[in-house]
């Protein structure tokens, strides 16, 4: 029986609301700045993992073009968020659109870890960033020059922290790179195996989903991963609305 497609359009930001997402990242990072320049890391380094998961959310709703944007306006955008996680953000935007169109088949690099046990999830993960960017090259042969161009800027930034604490002995640079680097390296549990691993009824699911009313993108990843793999238009900041007003997607649908 052929499933009638629900419209989400009147799922839109509101003008404060896309200020609120277009910002976030960026003011964020300003106060990771400031706080890190003043050596108060044991502020600065959670203000660096909200930056990155700030900025998770802006590339991922970038990906989907649901900021409101024009669709120049969200390239733009995809690649500098993916900047501030010292990542490709149209490499990125390949492998995601490719886990929506075929999600868990053979030729799903994004969604493999969903596949591995746990303890390979740990052990893999620094490496399956890597096997990504390649992967993303494969896909999409057509957006080449502009994937090595983002993946280029990230090497630069690396080489401008390295330089920075050479000069200066300033750590602002390299201790954000190492959190980026840490999270990139949990993304294949937070963003792909658990999602993926948790029934879209586990009671820790709809506990997130309970607290996901105000800004938690980690949680939100797999609280309503089922509801984004059915709606990807929705933007995250609306997903709990989302999950209120629009019918339950089946368990098979994602």
């Amino acid at each position: 029986m052929k499933t009638r497609k629900i419209s989400t359009s009147h799922f839109t930001l509101t003008r404060a609301q896309q200020i609120m997402e277009l910002s976030r990242p960026w003011v964020l990072l300003a106060v990771y700045v400031l706080l890190a320049w003043q050596q108060l890391w044991w502020l600065a380094v959670p203000v660096a993992f909200a930056t990155c998961l700030a900025a998770f959310v802006q590339l991922h709703d970038s990906i989907h073009q649901s900021l409101g944007l024009t669709k120049k306006s969200h390239s733009l955008l995809l690649t500098l968020s993916a900047l501030l996680l010292l990542k490709s953000g149209h490499a990125l935007k390949v492998t995601h659109l490719r886990h929506h169109g075929q999600c868990l088949s053979e030729d799903d690099p994004e969604g493999e870890p969903a596949k591995w046990t746990l303890k390979e999830v740990f052990l893999n993960g620094p490496y399956h960033i890597f096997t990504l960017r390649f992967a993303s090259l494969r896909i999409a042969p057509n957006t080449r020059r502009l994937q090595l161009l983002e993946t280029g800027l990230t090497v630069l930034l690396l080489v401008g922290f390295i330089a920075l604490y050479s000069m200066t002995g300033s750590l602002v640079g390299l201790v954000y790179w190492a959190v980026a680097f840490v999270l990139s390296a949990l993304m294949p549990l937070w963003a792909s195996y658990i999602p993926h691993r948790m029934a879209h009824r586990n009671p820790a699911r709809l506990a997130g989903a309970q607290s996901a009313q105000f800004w938690t993108p980690i949680i939100s990843s797999f609280a309503f991963h089922h509801l984004h793999h059915t709606y990807p238009k929705v933007p995250t900041a609306l997903l709990a609305k989302a999950a209120r007003e629009l019918p339950e997607p089946e368990a098979h649908q994602h």
